[in-house]
């Protein structure tokens, strides 16, 4: 018996906006059953991380988890927990952010929608 696999694939997106007069950076790396999504400022480096995976079985939330911790990680894992609910994949999800706003966050989440909705 011979099993065929899937060859691994990798896509990788970047995006910056600017977010008042600061840049703000994303990058969005897409695996074959997963996808891991930066978003920072400057500095290129991991910041909070989370992960999330879909609901299974008769579960209706994602569930999700904090992986590295620096202040912001109820963001990231709130972030990771509804993309992996929407498109039912596993989500990382890595935010290089100082002492965000609201209004960033918001910021953030409808620009990081609109990138995934172009390429998923």
């Amino acid at each position: 018996m011979t099993s065929v696999t899937a060859e691994p694939t990798f896509l990788i997106h970047q995006a910056t906006h600017q977010f008042v007069a600061e840049p703000i950076h994303f990058q969005v790396l897409q695996m074959n059953k997963s996808v891991f999504v930066w978003i920072g400022k400057d500095e290129a480096k991991l910041g909070d991380m989370s992960v999330a995976v879909p609901p299974f079985g008769n579960q209706s939330t994602a569930a999700a988890t904090s992986i590295i911790v620096k202040g912001i990680a109820e963001q990231g894992k709130n972030l990771a927990r509804s993309l992996a609910l929407k498109y039912k994949q596993q989500f990382f999800v890595s935010l290089n952010l100082n002492n965000p706003d609201d209004m960033l966050i918001l910021f953030i989440e409808k620009k990081l929608m609109e990138l995934l909705k172009n390429i998923m």
